[in-house]
């Protein structure tokens, strides 16, 4: 049985300023998730049940990035809330809009030693402070690589943005 998940309510200020704010509590989250006992453990579960090698790290980013892919649902929020959910959450619920997704996947890889990023992307070329999409990017052998497991596209696809902001 899971404990009772806290609930925040918190204003975000319209705008990029929200846009800031927002990425703090997903970065937060993502930390947090990554020291959860249950997130740890489901990654690590992912790696036996596939036979990932030791030290196979591409193969263990891939794992975890198809499992999420493939057992998540992409599920937009409520209308006109923002919702974010811890990754302990996500695997209970198995549905989440992109940040949720990125949450998830950016606290089992950070929970089984991968650095990861997130890419925030808009598409409209006149806004440059509007971001409406957001993904995890992972380090791997000198390089990021880019994961977003809301499309059917393999590791290492980006979508086509006007604009990218990385946030560490």
């Amino acid at each position: 049985m899971y404990a009772t998940p806290k609930i925040y309510l918190q204003k975000i200020p319209k705008g990029y300023a929200g846009t800031r704010k927002t990425v703090g509590y997903i970065i937060r989250l993502i930390r947090e998730g990554a020291k959860d006992f249950c997130v740890r453990q489901k990654a690590i579960d992912m790696l036996f049940q596939n036979a990932v090698r030791p030290k196979d790290y591409l193969r263990e980013i891939e794992v975890l990035f198809e499992w999420v892919k493939n057992n998540v649902r992409y599920t937009r929020d409520i209308y006109r809330v923002e919702l974010l959910h811890s990754a302990r959450r996500m695997l209970e619920l198995r549905a989440g809009d992109c940040d949720d997704l990125t949450i998830l996947l950016g606290a089992m890889l950070k929970s089984i030693g991968h650095p990861v990023r997130l890419a925030l992307v808009g598409f409209n070329r006149k806004r440059k402070k509007l971001f409406t999409h957001i993904y995890l990017e992972v380090f791997n052998k000198g390089r990021w690589i880019p994961l977003d497991p809301t499309v059917n596209r393999p590791m290492g696809w980006a979508p086509p943005a006007d604009h990218k902001q990385i946030f560490c």
